[in-house]
């Protein structure tokens, strides 16, 4: 159903863009949301729960229940301290692996999403889409 509201449009976006990552990570029984987080560690090196949810634009309750599930498998190591927003996670080896064994799956999503953009633009689309949605983040913070 169309609708001219930008948020619905961008949530039902969102919802159908998750989808897409979702499926081509399946094969290796990774979600999107696992390898973002991934990610994200392998940026940061080491850091904080909440500086994870700084980096990955999160709260922290999500923060802590989505990596709860990576230290469980075993991609995720996290220091022993008994207040989360000062325990420091880092990426294991065994995430290290995880995260490249799943980058071809990710390219997979990643190159169907540009094709599907590139339709609607002039030049590179990657570039392009990037920097709008870039753009569009910093406008909820705008004050």
């Amino acid at each position: 159903m169309f609708t001219d509201c930008y948020c619905t449009q961008f949530r039902r976006s969102a919802n159908a863009l998750t989808s897409v990552y979702d499926d081509a990570l399946r094969p290796i029984g990774l979600k999107i949301t696992q390898f973002s987080l991934l990610r994200a560690l392998e940026r940061l090196g080491s850091a904080t729960f909440t500086e994870i949810a700084v980096e990955a634009a999160l709260d922290k309750t999500t923060i802590s229940r989505n990596l709860k599930v990576l230290i469980d498998a075993g991609w995720v190591k996290v220091g022993s301290e008994e207040d989360a927003r000062f325990k420091v996670a880092t990426l294991s080896k065994e995430g290290l692996k995880m995260l490249r064994r799943a980058e071809p799956h990710w390219q997979v999503a990643q190159k169907q999403v540009e094709s599907e953009v590139q339709k609607f633009m002039k030049g590179p689309a990657s570039k392009r889409l990037l920097e709008a949605l870039e753009t569009l983040q910093g406008v909820g913070r705008e004050e």
